[in-house]
C-alpha cells in the first residue's frame, strides 16, 4: 500500500511539474510577444513625435545656405588662383628660419601687374624675409629698395601657355572638390548629410517628398553655378 502511494505521489507530482512547465512556456512567449509590439509601438511613436515636431524643410533650407556658401568659397578660390604669383597673399603662410610668421613681420602690396612689394617692418627681419621667399620654392628673387632696406620689390615672371594650362587643369581639380569630395564644403557632401538627416522621415509623406525633390533640383542649380565659376576662371585665364 505504501508502494502504490508513493508511486501516485511521484506520478502527480511529474504530472504536475509538466504542466507548470508548459504554462511558464506560453507565457513567455506571451511576455516576448508583448514587448516586441511594445518596441515597435514605441518606435512608431518616436518616428510619430519627430515628424509631428520637426519640419524637414528646415533642412532644405539649411542646405540651401551651405550651398550658397560653398560657391562663394569656390569663387574666391578660382580668383586667387588667378591672379598666381600676383596675389598679394602669396607668402602668408610663410614661416621665416627663428620661427616667425611672415604676416608678423612683413606685409604684401601688388605693384601693377608685374611686381610685388614687400614691406618689413623691422629692418633687422629683411635679412630673414628674404632668404625666406628665396627658398620656398616659388622662383621669385625679391630685391631690397636702393633707398629703403625695409622695402623689397619681386618681379614677376610673365604667365606662359604652359603655365595657364597647367593652371586650369589645378582649377578643373578644385571644381572638383568643391562638387563632390569628402570635403564638409562640398556640394555632394552637404546633401549626403540632409538626406542622412531624413531616413527618420516617412518618405510617403507629401511634405518630405517635396523637400526632396527640391533638394535634387536645388543641389543640380548649385552645380551648375560652380561650372559657370570655373568657365568664367578659365576663359579670363586664356583669353
Amino acid at each position: 500500500m505504501l508502494s502504490k502511494r508513493l508511486l501516485n505521489l511521484t506520478s502527480g507530482s511529474n504530472r504536475f511539474f509538466f504542466s507548470s512547465s508548459l504554462v511558464l512556456k506560453k507565457q513567455s512567449k506571451v511576455n516576448n510577444k508583448s514587448n516586441s509590439n511594445n518596441k515597435n509601438n514605441d518606435k512608431t511613436n518616436n518616428n510619430t513625435d519627430t515628424e509631428g515636431t520637426i519640419d524637414p524643410f528646415i533642412y532644405l533650407k539649411d542646405a540651401n545656405e551651405r550651398f550658397k556658401a560653398t560657391v562663394e568659397a569656390h569663387g574666391k578660390k578660382l580668383n586667387e588662383m588667378k591672379q598666381g604669383k600676383a596675389n598679394p597673399s602669396i607668402f602668408n603662410n610663410l614661416v621665416l628660419a627663428d620661427g616667425s610668421k611672415f604676416l608678423d613681420v612683413a606685409s604684401t602690396t601688388l605693384k601693377g601687374k608685374n611686381s610685388l612689394i614687400v614691406t618689413v617692418f623691422d629692418p633687422n627681419n629683411t635679412k630673414n624675409v628674404i632668404s625666406t621667399i628665396m627658398a620656398a620654392g616659388l622662383n621669385l628673387n625679391p630685391e631690397k629698395d636702393a633707398n629703403n632696406d625695409q622695402l623689397l620689390k619681386v618681379l614677376l615672371p610673365p604667365p606662359t601657355t604652359e603655365s595657364r594650362l597647367q593652371l586650369c587643369k589645378e582649377m578643373k581639380q578644385v571644381f572638383e572638390n568643391y562638387k563632390n569630395s569628402q570635403s564638409k564644403q562640398s556640394l555632394g557632401f552637404i546633401r549626403g548629410e540632409v538626406l542622412k538627416q531624413l531616413k527618420g522621415f516617412d518618405k510617403k509623406n507629401d511634405s518630405v517628398r517635396k523637400v526632396l525633390q527640391d533638394l535634387d533640383k536645388t543641389h543640380k542649380e548649385f552645380t551648375t553655378k560652380l561650372q559657370e565659376q570655373l568657365k568664367q576662371a578659365e576663359k579670363s585665364l586664356l583669353s
